[in-house]
């Protein structure tokens, strides 16, 4: 089975193609979790920025290892392991540099080419991480997001006072990776009550609603997580001279800043777009000591065959990931 995106807005459950390892480099895998990220949703209806139905989704994927090409390293039959669904040309100056989330041609599955929510599929090893011992997959299958979150966070300034706007799944696992990197006072902002109280026991120091910051807060790093122009009006007001702001919400559009502020007090403003693999192999590493912690971010598992209705849970607002699950 595979589950597609189609372009009449509802999700697909179909059959899928036959994979089988192709090249002395290839790995075949059969998924055990997706997880559905807001930017899936997006796609589904419509309003994702480079993105269009119809399209196999599925780019936080853990899977298990079936069969591997003769040369393949890596990973081993029977190893669980997670997908990088960033694929990369290799060649141009950026993928030589070792930043391949900067390639020019890198394209993300489930988005511009078919994702990896089918029964069976085969990709390069290059892509494939393997799952350590003691990580359970319905955790591992956090790593995409937590790689997105571990490199923003490398994006940032001081991590003495920190604000992060914005606590769904990108979010918490900022707020999560900012603890792992030893951040100091962290205050998050976020309008659902049950994803504030999640903040709290996910290691924020408050968490408030939007309008109700603290008076006079001010705060070294801000990594704004909806990229709407009232958020980023917010980050430029309490980030403090010679501070950073780091966007990190996807915008479908075009937003405005409050340049004066930003000009006159030196604040820098700051992009981050996915990963490298350094940073899925250091999200994968510290979830060996986190699993409690990074579980609490599932709320909703459906079965593949149940797709559209793990899509309709995905939309609902105090959810933060739902898991769509493959039979072992």
């Amino acid at each position: 089975m595979q589950v597609v995106l189609g372009t009449d807005a509802l999700v697909h459950v179909e059959p899928s193609p036959d994979a089988a390892v192709g090249a002395p480099g290839e790995v075949l895998l059969a998924p055990v979790h997706m997880g559905i990220c807001g930017s899936d949703v997006h796609v589904l209806h419509g309003r994702h920025p480079f993105a269009r139905p119809p399209v196999v989704t599925g780019h936080e994927i853990v899977a298990r290892v079936l069969d591997v090409g003769a040369d393949v390293r890596r990973v081993a039959p029977g190893d669980a392991a997670v997908v990088n669904p960033l694929v990369w040309c290799g060649t141009c100056p950026r993928c030589r540099a070792g930043a391949v989330n900067q390639c020019a041609e890198a394209k993300v599955r489930g988005f511009r080419v078919p994702g990896l929510a089918r029964a069976r599929v085969a990709v390069d090893e290059r892509y494939c991480h393997r799952v350590p011992d003691g990580v359970p997959t319905r955790v591992a299958v956090l790593t995409e997001p937590l790689a997105v979150a571990w490199h923003a966070t490398a994006r940032g300034g001081d991590l003495g006072r920190v604000l992060v706007i914005g606590a769904g799944p990108v979010g918490l696992a900022v707020l999560r990776a900012l603890r792992w990197r030893g951040a100091g006072d962290v205050t998050v902002v976020e309008p659902v009550a049950g994803k504030r109280e999640t903040a709290i026991g996910l290691g924020a120091d408050r968490a408030v609603a939007p309008g109700a910051l603290p008076a006079g807060l001010e705060v070294d790093t801000t990594f704004d997580c909806v990229a709407a122009d009232t958020t980023l009006h917010t980050a430029g007001a309490v980030t403090v001279p010679g501070g950073t702001i780091v966007v990190v919400g996807v915008p479908d559009d075009d937003r405005s800043l409050p340049l004066p502020r930003l000009q006159r007090w030196e604040i820098d403003v700051r992009g981050t777009g996915l990963y490298v693999s350094a940073d899925i192999e250091a999200a994968l590493s510290r979830l060996g000591d986190d699993t409690d912690a990074a579980a609490r971010l599932v709320t909703a598992e459906h079965p593949v065959t149940e797709a559209a209705a793990a899509f309709a849970a995905a939309e609902q607002p105090d959810h933060i990931k739902v898991l769509i699950t493959w039979p072992t």
